[in-house]
């Protein structure tokens, strides 16, 4: 369990306990860690009726007033997105921060949201942009190309007014000639929020999005998307077909990221766990040890907090179900990730020149990262 105060009372906040460990708390740091999970609204929600630093209370004040804010206005113009898609008979689903707002409706202020995740068929893309540029949206391509997207990324995003929508048309690459999670479309409850019809991931595969969206680069190990999974889990505990989980994991080789997220959930939280689920996930021994035991020593290491480039690479090789598969990603980057991951711009010609040299360049710049932080 975690050693330091800071960690402690996260926890407490996360799992809702009655008793909170306020004794050491220091306020800069756990501040610095809740941000880093992006438990802010909830921290504030449940701390502001306790005895906090007035200052540091008020400076979660305004991020959760932010956040309610901003979720709000995400909240109405995904509402204008949904009826378009209605009126032009376009399915969608919607993922991640506003999946979890419908699912847990009217629950607005307790979870943050960045921005609005969909996914759609592939074969709608052309009607779909047409509706975001009807919309007002603009393509947000970050000055990448957007063969890049498409066919590297799998998404595209559109922009407007601080408002960005990412279109997902897959939640992971094919393994071979298997699409992931291929019966999904079919497995689509529909819920009535505000007097509109939601069609929601099933909450199997809502999960699976989750253990999924691990494999990407950012805070893998933010307990935001924890907290997803446990209300998931609690939810639907009646009713949460594992055997169907069990069997997908292992067709669509997603057992490493699924693992890595139930223990999470095991390792931080007081949900209960199958155990039967995480023995026939078929994750050998050695690697359930070295998950377990990353996830325990980066966590809350504070240090590391800033440094999730690191975190992100030490774990690319624990969230994939065999050794070969993050080799060769690694080996056949696109040229856009090996910028963005070091910061480079990404057509600039040196910057094409270490990448063409990346064998080299590689051990090259984790050398130079470390020194830096230094």
């Amino acid at each position: 369990m975690p050693a330091t105060p800071e960690a402690r009372l996260l926890l407490d906040l996360l799992n809702q306990r009655q008793e909170m460990h306020l004794s050491g708390v220091q306020w800069d740091k756990f501040i610095r860690l809740a941000k880093y999970h992006d438990l802010v609204p909830l921290v504030f929600y449940r701390l502001k009726s306790m005895e906090t630093p007035p200052g540091e209370l008020t400076n979660l004040k305004s991020e959760y007033q932010y956040h309610i804010a901003h979720n709000m206005r995400l909240w109405q113009e995904f509402l204008e997105i949904h009826t378009a898609f209605q009126q032009a008979n376009i399915p969608m689903l919607s993922l991640k921060g506003m999946d979890t707002l419908i699912r847990f409706y009217p629950e607005i202020n307790l979870r943050g949201m960045e921005d609005i995740d969909i996914l759609v068929n592939e074969a709608d893309l052309q009607n779909i942009e047409k509706i975001f540029l009807k919309l007002g949206f603009q393509k947000y391509l970050e000055d990448l190309k957007e063969e890049y997207w498409r066919i590297k990324q799998c998404h595209i995003a559109f922009w407007k007014s601080f408002i960005l929508v990412e279109v997902h048309w897959q939640l992971d690459f094919k393994r071979g000639n298997r699409a992931v999670l291929p019966f999904l479309w079919q497995r689509t409850p529909e819920v009535s929020v505000e007097n509109h019809n939601f069609s929601l991931l099933s909450p199997e595969d809502a999960l699976f999005s989750l253990a999924l969206h691990l494999r990407r680069f950012g805070p893998i190990l933010a307990l935001k998307q924890v907290r997803d999974a446990v209300r998931i889990i609690v939810t639907y505990s009646k009713t949460l077909d594992w055997d169907y989980i069990l069997k997908e994991s292992g067709a669509g080789k997603m057992a490493a990221p699924f693992y890595f997220l139930l223990m999470q959930v095991k390792l931080f939280t007081d949900t209960p766990v199958p155990a039967v689920v995480l023995d026939n996930l078929g994750i050998s021994p050695f690697k359930k040890r070295l998950i377990k035991k990353f996830i325990l020593k980066n966590t809350f290491s504070l240090s590391d907090l800033s440094n999730r480039n690191q975190t992100y690479l030490r774990a690319h090789f624990l969230l994939y179900d065999n050794f070969y598969e993050p080799l060769k990603y690694i080996i056949n980057i696109p040229l856009e990730q090996f910028a963005k991951f070091y910061n480079l711009p990404p057509y600039n010609k040196k910057t094409q020149i270490l990448y063409h040299l990346r064998f080299i360049a590689i051990p090259f710049l984790q050398l130079l990262s470390k020194f830096k932080r230094r």
